[in-house]
């Protein structure tokens, strides 16, 4: 109480005090969040993450990402890389009609072009009108063909776009997600004199290449790196409303091989490496020395899969039927995936860092994963006991047999040259060698495995490792019984049997639904389908383990994104 009253008297020298100490604060504290803010700017980040030179800067005609996605082009939408979600990138906001057919998207006003000119509508316009061109072959033309139709794009003023689909497209907004949009000034003429093909190429100067990405495109050196600096007008900020992004230099080196790779990024020369899961103990033990931190980002969303010959169409039916008779037999496929020793692949192949896979949806998308499905742990007695139901015995040599007497004998093939594969093809043919099965298991050139699987069709087995994503329908080229993927029997006129039909019929309604829960419901019963039927076999799935410099600060590593997916939140530390 006595200190009460004397601060009561002593009330005018006090707030005279406390008002020069108040100043002196928010100076301070003002001169710190400068400091602070200040500090996030500047650098150059390194990686070695390119293996080779890119085949084309358009991001249209490519059959292959295009090393600008992301960086210097845009998206009407964005996936969340964390939570899987799409949220807005040039599309500020959207709606859609009750009948699911209109879709209205208003674009970002304060968007500018590398080169200072506007974003408008008109943009979105022309990308549809390029990718929508007969005379211009793309993969991005897929996604926005519905029901067999265009989409009708329609300009409503200069920051508002609407699409009229043919029928309710549940995955429309998944598809705009690297969508990109193309600058019209600088694309509009070359489109018109029929040379967009030729657009964009390798010899293209870079300033020509703009975008609305964090980054614009300065320096390309082939077989050394490509070199992308901050986008002064990038329309995106952070909380505190700062512009983004904060580094000033992005240099992507082009390695030749993931040794190379892991070498710069030991000696220091880089920021960041995806590395293989058996190097983790020792570049665990170098962590502090090197300063780095190793991240176990989880369960990537690559599938690694076998897939047996069931296509009538393949030339050597004729002379070898019984090849054909094996593979359609449903007892056969899953006594090859009993046969599948996952637990042996993860610890040989992922040095531990990984799980079994049964799944046709990644591990790691959890919106979409139906856990409870038909599994195949591995067991050579539940093998033979399928082998038994489908018709076939062995022979007095141990060997298996079918109907006819005729050993079961077949090739299977992955790509050579990639270390995971070839291993998981050994390990994998001597599963099935232990139920007598005669396999030649035999790595081959990627361009010929790649012109076996969708045009000679001569193949009797594969492995292969596939891309997987968060929306369902992207794989519908995989799926659907006349998809050019539909690896197993491809192209199909009418669904072969009655369970491919039955997908048919779920993705089609997984497509044309709004409802989560009544997509799920859908994709759940597609992947019951496939646990059952094995069209395809999955093995194991390995975790995706990063390196990043401690240096490299506000990273948050995950299996879908990577290092670099929020990488306008990025900063170095100085």
């Amino acid at each position: 109480m006595n200190k009460m009253r004397n601060l009561k008297l002593m009330v005018v020298l006090l707030l005279a005090t406390s008002l020069i100490l108040t100043a002196c604060g928010g100076k301070e504290s003002a001169k710190s969040e400068q400091s602070s803010r200040d500090d996030k700017y500047g650098g150059t980040l390194i990686t070695a993450d390119l293996l080779s030179d890119p085949g084309s800067f358009n991001p249209i005609t490519s059959s292959e990402h295009s090393e600008i996605v992301g960086i210097v082009l845009e998206s009407l939408t964005d996936r969340n890389a964390e939570t899987l979600e799409i949220e807005p990138e040039l599309a500020k906001s959207w709606e859609v009609s009750e009948d699911g057919l209109k879709w209205t998207f208003h674009l970002r006003e304060n968007v500018k072009w590398h080169d200072g000119e506007p974003f408008s509508a008109d943009d979105v316009i022309f990308t549809y009108q390029v990718v929508y061109d007969e005379n211009i072959p793309n993969s991005s033309k897929d996604g926005m063909i519905i029901g067999g139709e265009k989409i009708e794009v329609l300009k409503v003023d200069d920051y508002t776009v609407k699409l009229i689909l043919p029928q309710p497209y549940a995955p429309l907004l998944s598809q705009l997600n690297g969508f990109v949009i193309l600058p019209k000034h600088k694309l509009y003429q070359t489109w018109q004199a029929g040379k967009f093909n030729q657009s964009w190429g390798i010899d293209t100067k870079v300033s020509e290449i703009v975008g609305t990405g964090p980054y614009k495109f300065v320096d390309y050196k082939t077989g050394e790196r490509l070199v992308f600096e901050r986008n002064p007008y990038y329309w995106k900020k952070d909380q505190e409303g700062n512009q983004l992004p904060y580094i000033d230099r992005i240099v992507r080196q082009i390695a030749g091989s993931r040794e190379t790779q892991v070498l710069k990024f030991e000696k220091g020369e880089t920021h960041l490496v995806g590395i293989k899961n058996s190097d983790y103990n020792r570049m665990k033990a170098m962590e502090e020395q090197k300063n780095f931190t190793l991240y176990d980002a989880g369960p990537t969303w690559f599938k690694s899969l076998i897939s047996f010959n069931q296509n009538p169409n393949n030339p050597n039916v004729k002379e070898q039927p019984w090849k054909y008779e094996w593979f359609t037999n449903i007892h056969f496929r899953r006594a090859a995936a009993y046969a599948v020793d996952r637990e042996t692949i993860i610890n040989q192949v992922y040095a531990g860092f990984g799980q079994p896979d049964f799944n046709a949806v990644s591990a790691p998308n959890k919106r979409f994963l139906n856990p409870d499905i038909r599994k195949y742990p591995y067991s050579l007695d539940q093998a033979r006991a399928e082998l038994k139901k489908g018709g076939f015995s062995w022979n007095d040599q141990g060997q298996l047999i079918d109907r006819d007497g005729r050993v079961v004998e077949f090739t299977f093939v992955t790509n050579a040259g990639n270390e995971l594969s070839e291993a998981n093809l050994n390990i994998i043919a001597n599963g099935w060698k232990e139920l007598g099965m005669v396999v030649h298991a035999i790595p081959i050139d990627f361009s010929k495995l790649v012109r076996q699987l969708t045009s000679e069709y001569t193949w009797d087995a594969f492995f292969l490792y596939l891309t997987g994503s968060p929306e369902p329908n992207s794989g519908s080229n995989v799926w659907k019984s006349s998809g050019n993927l539909h690896m197993w029997n491809p192209k199909q006129q009418e669904p072969a049997t009655q369970w491919e039909a039955r997908i048919d019929e779920l993705f089609l309604k997984g497509a044309t639904t709004s409802d989560y829960e009544e997509r799920k419901k859908y994709y759940d019963q597609w992947q019951e389908i496939v646990a059952d039927q094995v069209p395809v076999i999955y093995t194991a799935v390995a975790d995706s383990i990063y390196g990043v410099r401690n240096t490299l600060k506000n990273v948050r590593p995950n299996a879908l994104g990577g290092v670099l997916w929020n990488l306008e939140e990025l900063y170095l530390e100085k």
